[in-house]
């Protein structure tokens, strides 16, 4: 068959540019394009969560469950509360943000939704590109691809580390929990195996999601995460027999490695295998939508044209990244003191800035200056000298 764009996976990212393309071309009273979302899974289901600090409108904002306006940080030493009027921390069960994209989608029938459908291969030829499925072939103008990308080699000349964690949605059978305050960091635990930090979103006095988290190369045996949730709650919320009512696990690359923004001139990357995610944090729903919405224009401006394909995080942000991620692969010991320096020495809508991508030009010395200058300043010539080796 033959469409005007595939989409393959039917993710965060996938579903934010069809939702896009879809309302956009209702606003400028134009045709829907057609649009194939190949997905493997057979049903959308609550798989992860979403969170981040509010700076991009969206189409998605009636799935937010949860915001809060403070937040809290500890080390071994120090517990923080700060907050934020203006960006609040906005959570997103992936349930809802499916369930509003899909209602959204089944308004638009020029939108076709494949799911349990593998994508096999992905051919460009002249004009076109055809998608190889285990259910047929169907050919497009273009194609977005943002299915995970295989694990490339290691090398010394990048930093690779992951973002690894587990969490349950816990309910505990009497008040134990300050809904008003979610604990983003808490690294008054073992660091014995990596940077290690418990996280809490309260969404009531006796509901709260809570992860175990890592920053390290490998990702753990099951039982290190299940004894780290159940040692915790136990310790820091009386909790001896949690009820667990949902699980989530995940991996996120923290890397210096650039993202390959394309495959061909009508191939293009999207979300984690674009580049999407901000690689000292992870977080990427917020910079996934506005990369959505900038594409999504593109299409609707010249249809069926390759369109220029912008980088998909600022290069002072990329810079920044390179140098904490290189101090924390060279110093893990060092990285709860420093994230904790952060959030007290910065004021809290610079830091929601700098965590979120959206720092100015004035905010990156200040954050220069929260940290350890010496050490920062030799990460800071060691990654320009691998970006100078790389370009030439």
């Amino acid at each position: 068959m033959r469409a005007d764009y595939v989409i393959a996976g039917a993710g965060c990212a996938g579903l934010s540019l069809a939702v896009q393309i879809a309302l956009q071309a209702r606003r400028r009273g134009r045709s829907c394009p057609r649009v194939v979302l190949i997905e493997p899974r057979a049903r959308h289901a609550r798989d992860r969560t979403w969170c981040y600090w509010r700076f991009v409108d969206h189409p998605f904002a009636a799935a937010v469950s949860h915001r809060w306006t403070r937040w809290r940080v500890a080390d071994a030493d120090r517990s923080l509360v700060r907050g934020s009027a203006r960006h609040p921390y906005e959570h997103i069960p992936a349930d809802g943000f499916y369930d509003m994209s899909l209602q959204t989608l089944a308004g638009f029938p020029e939108i076709e939704l494949r799911r349990g459908c593998r994508v096999e291969a992905i051919r460009e030829r002249p004009g076109e590109v055809e998608v190889v499925t285990d259910a047929g072939s169907v050919r497009a103008a273009l194609v977005f691809d943002s299915r995970p990308a295989a694990a490339p080699a290691p090398t010394s000349e990048e930093v690779d580390l992951l973002q690894h964690f587990v969490g349950w949605e816990v309910e505990a059978p009497s008040p134990v929990f300050d809904p008003e305050t979610p604990t983003l960091m808490d690294f008054a635990v073992d660091q014995a195996r990596g940077i290690h930090f418990m996280y809490v979103l309260p969404f009531t006095p006796t509901r709260a999601l809570v992860e175990t988290t890592y920053i390290s190369p490998e990702i753990l045996p099951d039982a290190v995460y299940e004894d780290d949730l159940r040692s915790y709650l136990r310790a820091r919320h009386g909790l001896a027999e949690p009820v667990v009512r949902w699980r989530e696990r995940g991996a996120i690359a923290m890397t210096s490695r650039p993202a390959p923004l394309r495959a061909g001139p009508r191939v293009i990357h999207l979300g984690l295998r674009g580049g999407l995610a901000k690689g000292s944090t992870g977080y990427a729903f917020q910079a996934i939508q506005k990369y959505s919405a900038g594409l999504a224009h593109e299409l609707l401006e010249r249809p069926g044209v390759p369109p220029p394909v912008p980088a998909p995080r600022p290069a002072a942000a990329v810079a920044m990244d390179r140098v904490l991620l290189s101090h924390l692969q060279r110093s893990p010991g060092r990285g709860p003191p420093l994230f904790v320096d952060l959030f007290e020495r910065l004021p809290p809508d610079l830091l929601c800035r700098f965590l979120s991508d959206h720092a100015g030009p004035l905010d990156y010395p200040r954050v220069m200056l929260a940290t350890p200058m010496a050490e920062m300043t030799a990460a800071v010539l060691r990654s320009r000298a691998l970006w100078l080796r790389a370009a030439s």
